[in-house]
């Protein structure tokens, strides 16, 4: 047989059965293996993934609970201060009631005090009053002397009573 330029078909037939096991073990020995590993990564990382997605879900779930509990609570405080500061102002009124009424008292005592002070105080003119007049009556009436000793000086020197 006459081959063009020397081309022995046998030989190209062994050379593409070497390249095709070549290929095919190649292809089981490194491209399959890598091939799943890839495949198993791309779904481990898709699974964390996933997880993180679920993760952040939840806590965003939690947030807005926790944002809606702290919206009440924050109602629930406003709502107490409301009450303290109601309570406060009835406390404030009442000791306030109690100060007027305590100086009501302080008041009433005081002029009572004062009225028992002024009427001791004009008992005791009045009786500094009397006294003063009965000294001055006695000093007008008496101008010469005590009459009793008068009479007792008469008797001593024997004078008969006019």
């Amino acid at each position: 047989m006459n081959i063009p330029l020397n081309i022995d078909w046998q030989q190209i037939l062994l050379h593409v059965l070497n390249f095709v096991i070549l290929f095919g073990g190649l292809y089981f020995l490194l491209y399959k293996p890598v091939k799943n590993f890839m495949a198993k990564r791309e779904a481990h990382y898709a699974e964390m993934a996933q997880k993180a997605q679920s993760e952040l879900d939840s806590a965003e779930k939690i947030k807005a609970d926790y944002q809606e509990q702290l919206k009440s609570v924050e109602g629930e405080i406003s709502a107490k201060r409301t009450e303290a500061q109601k309570e406060l102002d009835r406390s404030v009124q009442q000791q306030l009631s109690d100060a007027h009424a305590q100086a009501d008292k302080i008041v009433a005592d005081a002029q009572k005090d004062a009225a028992r002070i002024h009427d001791k105080m004009i008992a005791d003119a009045q009786k500094e009053l009397t006294e003063l007049a009965m000294e001055a009556t006695k000093k007008l009436v008496y101008k010469d002397g005590d009459p009793y000793d008068a009479f007792l000086d008469q008797a001593e020197r024997g004078e008969p009573n006019a």
